[in-house]
């Protein structure tokens, strides 16, 4: 398969008893795209970043301090929800008048939007599907160093430019701030290995808040936050397309589960990588185990 200084490789899902297909180069390049339905075997040899922070994230979990590491992360998803909301509606000729974090979690996007059903429904279903395809395509990247770098000091700088322009409450602006501070000089100045780390983390985490924030509008039609009664967004799209809440939940919860199997089993590689999986391919092809290959990750 031919693209311009792309890479297209298939591994069959039981590529321990099979070589992979691999499909021709067009060129060499800097970096490759490469789809895997992976083996286990091959998660253990090539994923170790995604698995060390899945493993992390299910031990702060089940820690007494670990809700408090991972509080900044959930601020995070917060941010990115309610972010969506207000570019939804700047795309449908609105406009953000303010963009707010709480402590407990919780954020809240005042827009102005012209009246019309699509662009209600369009701003309303925002928050959740952006949280999910951000969380995704976040994944995608993990192999990459330099994705992981760029993607770190982009995500720092996109959150002070908000902070300067949408947040007006002191809570959002001081930890906004913080953290957009933070990823920059992360981005920046952190070796290689550790900002991989931190990358696929963020990452992961977005992909879980995606999925577990969803799991409340079954539940919870109706909430204060920071002052104002609102209604959930899946009551939202209800109450503008009489289709019921649970039904749009659901359909977000899906999304959020899709787009996080395709951020695993879709990713963007270095080229110093792609040569690594060459010597994986040619290892399964010697019939050799795949845990003496060349580790991925």
């Amino acid at each position: 398969i031919h693209c311009n200084k792309l890479t297209m490789v298939i591994v069959e899902e039981d590529a321990a008893l099979e070589p992979p297909i691999q499909a021709k180069r067009a060129c060499p390049a800097c970096c490759c795209f490469s789809y895997r339905v992976p083996t286990l075997r091959e998660l253990y040899s090539q994923d170790k970043r995604l698995l060390r922070a899945i493993l992390l994230i299910v031990v702060l979990l089940n820690a007494p301090v670990g809700q408090y590491i991972l509080y900044p992360f959930m601020l995070f998803s917060t941010w990115i929800h309610e972010l969506f909301h207000g570019l939804a509606a700047i795309s449908v000729g609105g406009s953000i008048t303010w963009l707010n974090i709480y402590p407990d979690g919780s954020g809240l996007a005042y827009t102005a939007i012209p009246a019309g059903v699509f662009q209600r429904t369009w701003v309303a279903s925002a928050g959740y599907q952006s949280t999910a395809i951000v969380g995704g395509i976040s994944l995608m990247f993990r192999r990459t160093n330099m994705g992981a770098r760029i993607g770190t000091c982009g995500i720092g700088i996109l959150m002070l430019f908000t902070c300067l322009l949408f947040v007006r409450n002191a809570f959002g602006l001081a930890v906004l701030v913080l953290m957009g501070l933070s990823l920059i000089v992360a981005g920046r100045y952190l070796p290689p290995f550790w900002i991989g780390e931190l990358y696929a983390l963020i990452a992961a985490t977005t992909c879980l808040n995606a999925i577990t924030s969803v799991r409340v509008l079954f539940f919870v039609t109706e909430s204060n936050i920071g002052g104002v009664t609102s209604t959930s967004d899946a009551m939202t799209m209800q109450n503008v397309t009489k289709i019921p809440y649970y039904v749009w939940s659901s359909l977000w919860m899906v999304l959020a589960l899709w787009m996080t199997a395709m951020g695993i089993f879709i990713n963007f590689e270095t080229q110093q990588k792609q040569q690594s999986n060459d010597a994986v391919i040619d290892g399964l092809q010697d019939d050799r185990h795949p845990l003496t290959m060349t580790e991925m990750a």
